[in-house]
């Protein structure tokens, strides 16, 4: 059993310890490079303490802007496919400039987490949404479910396209896209404008 199934579990591995050099951290900090051990049996327990701590939404503010979740999370779904100047665009370059050398993680389970990591931060508001779209997650979903072969794992891989490529309630017909659109366009895109993005945490909510 993974302990942070239980709430105090993930309490104590999202606390954030003040040390004397005014610095921050956590356990969870700690632990998301851990996706990229050579250990399989380990990255899948730190697949799943990622996904259970999404549960706590009301830190998906912190997940996105202060931990920078999003490239640690989508590297292992990534893979060797080459990808052209557009879909490069706004994404980590992390991503991608592995190449052909890329190999995308390989246990179905470990990556069922991953992926049900992203839908729990895309259930968790419309802000969140937007700093994922920004992120640029679904060129990285399409391909992993192009080679996708574990139906349960592509099945979540869908949910989260629904949550992303759907247009939010209240605005126009294609402003999801149009919004990534626009922000490709402008240089230097800076975590200082997704922050500004997402300042409101009215907008972080299990339920819109």
């Amino acid at each position: 059993m993974n302990c942070t199934q239980t709430e105090a579990a993930r309490k104590f591995v999202l606390k954030i310890r003040r040390h004397e050099n005014n610095a921050s951290s956590s356990v969870f900090q700690a632990i998301l490079p851990q996706l990229r051990n050579t250990n399989p049996i380990r990255r899948r327990g730190i697949a799943g303490t990622i996904r259970n701590c999404c549960l706590e939404t009301d830190s998906a503010w912190w997940f996105l802007n202060e931990v920078k979740i999003m490239t640690p999370v989508l590297y292992p779904l990534a893979g060797p496919e080459e990808l052209d100047l557009d879909e490069k665009k706004g994404l980590d370059p992390d991503l991608w400039l592995e190449g052909p050398d890329k190999v995308r993680e390989p246990d179905a389970t470990t990556r069922l987490f991953l992926v049900e990591t992203l839908l729990l931060l895309c259930a968790s508001g419309r802000k969140s949404r937007e700093t994922i779209r920004l992120a640029r997650t679904y060129v990285i979903l399409k391909w992993a479910d192009m080679v996708e072969e574990e139906e349960n794992v592509s099945e979540r891989i869908n949910e989260c396209v629904q949550f992303l490529r759907r247009d939010e309630q209240g605005t126009p017909d294609g402003s999801s896209d149009m919004m990534v659109s626009e922000s490709l366009q402008r240089p230097n895109t800076t975590s200082v404008q997704i922050t500004r993005l997402d300042g409101d945490d009215g907008d972080y909510d299990a339920v819109d």
